[in-house]
């Protein structure tokens, strides 16, 4: 039994290898084709450096999370592989921060971002489907939809689609997890088990998705966006905030009620 858990670790390892390498390929090969478009070695170089900074945060969290992958799988399975599609179509759009939006160019993190948004809609439904739902690809997803609503924002506020206050969405994500973190290390009370997901804050979540995809669009109006991103941001910040008291303790959960028997 030992010896076949140790086989299943090598082949977990090499196949997460395998997806680390693909994606630094495609990281790479986007950046020797921005170069050939933009003829400036400054602009390819910055676009390389962002994108491979994010692809890098993403293989890291794979790295770190794969001992989550169930106990009798051997590889990552083909929902796993769409969400980590999402993080090298997250990591291409997050180089764009450094590129001036014009021409055709200023069209494709929006159709880059906007192909990650749908690989999200659907990774889940083939989960359930190949019966390959894991702890792993739960940790895999959230941390994408984290990653792209810091990385594409980024890209729309230096683009002037979105405006700066709308950043703290996606930074407060990281504060969440890093205090989470700290309370953990200095042995505080952590209620984790208190904080369920709910429907409402998916269903905020993909109205930021939706939100970016338009505000990265050439044809939005960043007056629009920008009142729009305003007011969208404020319940998914004030649900960051309810689950951290949760969390800690000094909040309730709100009890669910029971059909009588």
């Amino acid at each position: 039994m030992r010896v076949s858990r140790v086989v299943t670790d090598i082949d977990i390892d090499r196949s997460s290898r395998r997806v680390i390498v693909i994606g630094l390929g495609g990281v790479l090969i986007a950046s020797a084709c921005s170069l050939t478009v933009w003829h400036s070695p400054r602009t390819a170089a910055a676009f390389l450096a962002l994108s491979l900074a994010t692809w890098l945060v993403v293989a890291a969290t794979l790295w770190r999370a794969r001992p989550l992958l169930g106990p009798h799988a051997t590889r990552l399975g083909a929902a796993t592989h769409l969400t980590l599609l999402r993080g090298l179509l997250v990591s291409l759009v997050a180089g764009f921060a450094a590129v001036s939006p014009a021409g055709a160019v200023r069209w494709l993190p929006a159709l880059l971002y906007t192909a990650a948004a749908i690989c999200d809609r659907f990774d889940g439904i083939i989960a359930r489907r190949l019966g390959q739902t894991t702890a792993l690809g739960a940790r895999l997803d959230e941390a994408m939809d984290a990653l792209g609503l810091l990385a594409a924002p980024v890209v729309a506020v230096s683009w002037g689609r979105l405006p700066p206050w709308y950043l703290l969405l996606g930074v407060t994500y990281y504060i969440y997890r890093a205090a989470l973190w700290l309370r953990r290390r200095l042995d505080l009370p952590v209620h984790a088990e208190r904080v369920r997901p709910k429907r409402l804050t998916r269903i905020f979540a993909g109205l930021q998705m939706t939100l970016v995809c338009v505000a990265l669009a050439p044809v939005s109006n960043p007056k629009v966006t920008t009142i729009a991103g305003t007011i969208i941001m404020m319940p998914t910040l004030m649900f960051f905030a309810r689950d951290w008291l949760i969390l800690i303790g000094r909040l309730q959960p709100p009890v669910t009620a029971t059909a009588p028997r």
